[in-house]
């Protein structure tokens, strides 16, 4: 399994994304989409390559000395077998020898588990996001 820099295939980040929040979630389309979807937007783009296909993606968007992890999914069929914690752990590492010092993102509340399991902390109280429930949490990183 390995985590590679997308920012040129944008494309296959949406049509991932597209299955696991459109088609699953039934998050509207016309939303799932944003400004941050483009190569020149302050964000780096990611997929979760192994055995051959795509797992996963996921974006990081630059905010000061905070990344701001979003639309971290991984494929249906490709779930449980730890993409999820390896994309955390590429994150800590990559943006941390970048000079980031935190890591903030907005968790569906059925993922906050998973979150606390990899070390995150939440801040905020409920709120929606595309009709889901969703809380803010964030981690400190060296």
């Amino acid at each position: 399994m390995e985590v590679i820099f997308a920012n040129d295939k944008i494309d296959e980040c949406l049509k991932i994304r597209a299955e696991v929040f459109v088609d699953e979630q039934n998050v509207p389309a016309e939303i799932e989409v944003d400004g941050f979807d483009s190569t020149d937007a302050p964000c780096d783009h990611f997929l979760i390559y192994d055995n051959g296909e795509y797992a996963g993606t996921f974006r990081c968007i630059f905010e000061g000395k905070a990344v701001h992890v979003g639309r971290l999914c991984i494929k249906k069929d490709k779930r449980g077998r730890g993409y999820g914690r390896a994309a955390i752990e590429f994150i800590e590492e990559e943006y941390a020898s970048r000079g980031f010092n935190k890591i903030t993102l907005g968790a569906q509340c059925t993922a906050i588990p998973f979150y606390e399991k990899c070390g995150f902390s939440v801040v905020s109280d409920v709120f929606l996001d595309a009709g889901i429930k969703h809380r803010t949490m964030e981690k400190r990183i060296q």
